[in-house]
């Protein structure tokens, strides 16, 4: 079997985003200029852009046996993703129905469908205990009967001492509560959370709160705080991110398109500070195009030296 890298777990959705000059105000209603369809899903996208740059990648996730779920398999295999551990199931393929305005701000709206149906019988452990770093990211929990949170908490609980995890809970985790939290941060060893759900987890007014609070808890914390940049901490070292200046045209997978860069500096031993700067690299380059990952660049065109340069010399 292969060594990964990285392995993702997480959800599989096609996103379908409308691009609009201005959203809808409350009771109104506005018009779509076009419409473009991508393959996405929080962990996926990072994954994608991890493989673009030359990493060994997998993925743990669940598809429908419709055309969206070929095209999910199609996309990642494109990428070179390994896609042994896809599970396919009778259904339907989650679904994002996103809407992004003029200056790529967005709103998503997720539909879960089979990417909440994942069962503990369906994980192989033995792919899970090839990787280097297993990144982690939410799916829904529409029903409470839908076992693939339930499967991620069982897995990480039992598997917590052959692995490293990463850990992006988004929203959707954030607003399960602090105690859900708590026992997931309990599993990471790296934190990738932004600003405002790092104030939500805690509790805290402030950021430094927030930050004393969750950095004991995990080895790495990285905040992202998105045109402020992001911030690093481990332990006593601390680092400030700035950013990469871009027309941004479509902001979503920003915040995935920063983990692909960070973990990609991590896995390859450079600096905290030097792989947060990447990820700000990669967070700005992939907002210049539509879709999640399509902006991301290929090791092949870029230069990871410079880019590290150029910003600590901006």
């Amino acid at each position: 079997m292969m060594k990964f890298d990285i392995i993702g777990w997480g959800a599989l959705n096609i996103d379908r985003l409308c691009h609009v000059n201005e959203f809808a105000p409350s009771d109104g209603e506005t018009f779509v200029n076009y419409e473009t369809k991508s393959c996405g899903g929080s962990a996926a996208n990072t994954i994608i852009g991890m493989a673009k740059l030359g990493l060994k990648t997998g993925y743990i996730g669940k598809v429908g046996n419709d055309s969206n779920g070929k095209m999910m398999q199609d996309y990642l295999e494109s990428h070179n993703v390994d896609t042994t551990h896809l599970i396919k199931g009778n259904g339907e393929t989650g679904e994002v129905i996103g809407f992004v305005d003029s200056s790529g701000d967005r709103k998503l709206y997720v539909t879960p469908k089979i990417n909440d149906t994942i069962s503990n019988s369906e994980i192989k452990r033995d792919y899970i205990k090839n990787t280097k770093l297993l990144h982690l990211t939410s799916f829904v929990g529409l029903n409470p009967e839908d076992p693939s949170i339930d499967t991620q908490m069982e897995l990480l609980d039992e598997l917590k001492d052959d692995v490293i995890v990463s850990f992006d809970p988004g929203m959707l985790y954030v607003n399960k509560g602090l105690d859900f939290m708590n026992k997931l941060i309990s599993y990471t060893d790296i934190l990738l959370i932004n600003e405002t759900e790092l104030l939500l987890t805690t509790n805290k007014k402030t950021l430094q709160e927030a930050v004393d609070e969750i950095s004991q808890k995990v080895d790495i914390l990285v905040v992202k705080c998105s045109t402020k940049g992001s911030f690093i901490k481990k332990g006593d070292e601390e680092y400030n991110i700035g950013i990469f200046e871009v027309d941004a045209i479509d902001t979503t997978g920003a915040g995935d398109a920063y983990n692909a860069g960070f973990l990609y500096g991590l896995i390859n031993n450079y600096t905290l500070e030097e792989s947060g700067i990447i990820g700000s690299y990669i967070a700005a380059q992939s907002t210049t195009k539509s879709g999640a990952t399509e902006a991301i660049p290929f090791s092949k065109d870029i230069s990871i030296e410079k880019i590290i340069q150029n910003l600590k010399n901006y």
